[in-house]
């Protein structure tokens, strides 16, 4: 742009500018992704656990991720349940599911939570197609990206690796299987308050 300034279109130049502002805010996400994954690896981010009402949580993020999609996700969590996690984290974590189930899955989309078995627990489930079995064995390595991923449009491949690496840092797990009769099923576990 710097160069061909005078020769391109106003039309033109609005244009490029565009496709450069969004290629730079995606290297940026990229860059803060693979710095996220390098942090949580060197054990560099810090979680400060607290209790905080989940069902309040997962509403206000359903509705900052989904946006104008929010009536195609319910958020079935009773009133009174606490989590005893890292909000920012938890945060993260559910925000990638949400969003994932949203870009490649099919309505509805479900999130609940439960504590049980001394452990708490948040799912997020979709109508979509699922998971294909022969990409389940690299579902939660860095960069990895099914076919239907790239189908749907760019991405880095690094949300879910971030999502299982935050909740292991936490002592819990990111938990996959297929969704019955159809779909997508991720489970959220976090060790009960200590």
């Amino acid at each position: 742009i710097h160069r061909r300034r005078d020769d391109l279109s106003s039309a033109e130049l609005i244009e490029l500018q565009d496709v450069l502002r969004r290629q730079t805010e995606r290297l940026a996400l990229l860059v803060e992704q693979l710095l996220d994954l390098s942090r949580l690896e060197a054990l560099a981010i810090r979680l400060e656990p607290r209790r905080f009402p989940v069902r309040a949580q997962v509403e206000e993020l359903v509705e900052t991720i989904a946006g104008e999609r929010a009536g195609e996700v319910s958020v079935e969590i009773a009133d009174e349940l606490e989590a005893f996690a890292d909000p920012s984290a938890f945060d993260r974590v559910v925000g990638n599911l949400v969003a994932n189930a949203l870009r490649y899955g099919a309505p509805p989309v479900v999130v609940r939570a439960e504590q049980r078995d001394r452990h708490f627990r948040v799912a997020v489930e979709d109508r979509g197609p699922g998971v294909p079995s022969e990409f389940l064995p690299s579902l939660f390595e860095r960069f990895a990206r099914g076919a239907r991923s790239s189908e749907v449009g760019p991405g880095t491949g690094l949300g879910l690796a971030i999502a299982r690496a935050l909740a292991r840092a936490q002592r819990g797990e990111l938990i996959y299987e297929q969704a019955a009769p159809h779909g997508a099923r991720f489970e959220l576990v976090l060790p009960g308050e200590s």
